[in-house]
């Protein structure tokens, strides 16, 4: 029996989708590779813009792991830049990362990369500036 047009399709850009966010995963391993050559932070920051193309590539089943502790060490990486250089664009950047090895690391259950990622993640919106709210008990209530 013959499979159905559609069917083919849909297997066709799923398998198209997987193979452009293993591209775009390698493109960002080599900007990170490029960044620590050289010591220019411009590509990891565009490594951050290849991992979240690859993280919008992937679906539930097809993500590893290693997707979300690449954006974590890519995090970490900018975190540590920007802080020491006090760089606000690393620290903007190390923030897209974190919310996207948190996003992965959801998605697939790692509660230890959730957590140290959502901890570096606070870290690196208090450094920016961004404060959390402060709700007294009155206005709670």
């Amino acid at each position: 029996m013959k499979k159905p047009f559609g069917l083919n399709l849909r297997r066709d850009l799923r398998d198209t989708n997987a193979q452009l966010a293993q591209l775009n995963r390698e493109l960002a391993e080599k900007m990170i590779d490029l960044s620590a050559s050289t010591g220019d932070v411009q590509p990891l920051l565009d490594a951050v813009q290849s991992l979240a193309t690859a993280g919008e590539l992937y679906t539930q089943t097809t993500t590893p792991i290693s997707h979300g502790e690449i954006q974590k060490a890519l995090g970490d990486t900018l975190l540590k830049v920007g802080k020491k250089e006090g760089r606000k664009d690393a620290l903007e950047h190390a923030a897209i990362a974190y919310r996207g090895a948190i996003t992965v690391a959801s998605m697939l259950g790692d509660t230890k990369l959730r957590a140290s990622a959502k901890k570096n993640y606070a870290l690196t919106l208090n450094l920016l500036g961004h404060r959390p709210k402060r709700i007294s008990a009155i206005s709670a209530a």
